[in-house]
């Protein structure tokens, strides 16, 4: 970050922390960015995150998932040193599901900033690192406001678009941790689900990432990250852009009046795998996390289903920072 950036960007937090009460945060990503054929999203949310005024970021971690931990890492690293606050660390977590219930450094951090305050954990990527920190760390849970997760659907739902040539998405990040997952379910800590179906909503397109681009900073690092991944979603998905999953976590905390939201209660069940063909009742058996509208007095979390329009313009004013 050059040094006149750096003044312009504190000046503009200051400013706006002045007027803004703020939301603690942590992260738990799996940043990608910039590697072929790989989610660009995670970037885009920590990006988003910095230049929301609404929120303290606390912290970020890092957690396998859209690549391996080894070369997510450096990734995350990379953003935060270039968009983040001065300081903000990057903590190194878990390499795979394997080390549920295992401490690492990001499970370590996140304990100790709980027992100085508390804050909402936006779990962006598998749930590996948040399953460990409530295994490991009881005495945290009624410290965390809230956990955010980018995962779950409804009964008979599929991942897919009508343009995907029968081509569905996995639940990623649930199914990279079942169960992971379940030990979150089982916690008391309050739960919000912004899953695909809310990111369906929102499209990045090629003209979109042109445009914020002009402004330079962030939205021109986006832009030379994001193209080739929307690129590949225009081709690969006949769609005219992409979905940019974890944004609508970061949205849902800064704005939640722009969110359409219901109270759930949820499942996890094995169901045939429905990626290919949900009509072959041969298919393999896999974990489904599922949501049950329920009435709030007997809701286990929150369910987003739908963003207002406002906030696609919103979002976009995020991540170029005009």
């Amino acid at each position: 970050m050059n040094s006149i950036r750096a003044i312009t960007a504190s000046a503009m937090v200051f400013l706006a922390s002045a007027a803004v009460a703020q939301t603690d945060v942590w992260l738990d990503v799996d940043v990608a960015a910039g590697l072929p054929n790989r989610d660009v999203d995670d970037a885009l949310a920590l990006i988003q995150a910095f230049n929301s005024p609404e929120l303290h970021v606390r912290g970020v971690s890092a957690v396998f998932g859209n690549a391996p931990l080894a070369d997510g890492l450096p990734i995350a690293r990379e953003v935060v040193a270039e968009f983040g606050p001065e300081g903000l660390v990057v903590h190194s977590g878990a390499a795979s599901n394997d080390e549920l219930g295992e401490s690492n450094d990001a499970v370590v951090a996140m304990a100790a900033a709980l027992r100085e305050k508390s804050f909402t954990l936006l779990a962006l990527g598998p749930l590996t690192n948040v399953g460990s920190l409530l295994k490991l760390h009881p005495d945290v849970h009624a410290k965390i406001d809230s956990i955010v997760v980018v995962a779950a659907r409804r009964p008979g739902q599929r991942f897919t678009y009508p343009t995907a040539g029968g081509y569905g998405f996995r639940d990623f990040n649930f199914e990279n941790d079942p169960e992971a997952t379940q030990i979150i379910l089982d916690s008391n800590v309050p739960l919000v689900f912004a899953p695909w179906e809310v990111s369906s909503h929102v499209w990045i397109m090629p003209d979109d990432l042109a445009r914020n681009a002009t402004y330079g900073g962030s939205g021109l690092w986006i832009y030379e990250k994001s193209l080739p991944w929307c690129e590949m979603w225009i081709r690969r998905f006949g769609t005219v852009g992409f979905n940019p999953f974890d944004t609508l976590a970061v949205g849902w905390v800064t704005h939640p009046e722009l969110m359409k939201s219901m109270p759930v209660t949820v499942t996890i069940e094995e169901l045939r795998d429905d990626t290919a063909d949900p009509a072959n009742d041969t298919a393999p058996m896999k974990p489904y996390l599922l949501v049950h509208e329920a009435v709030a007095e007997d809701a286990r979390a929150t369910y987003l289903y739908e963003p207002l329009p406002q906030f696609t313009r919103l979002l976009h004013e995020r991540l170029s920072g005009y």
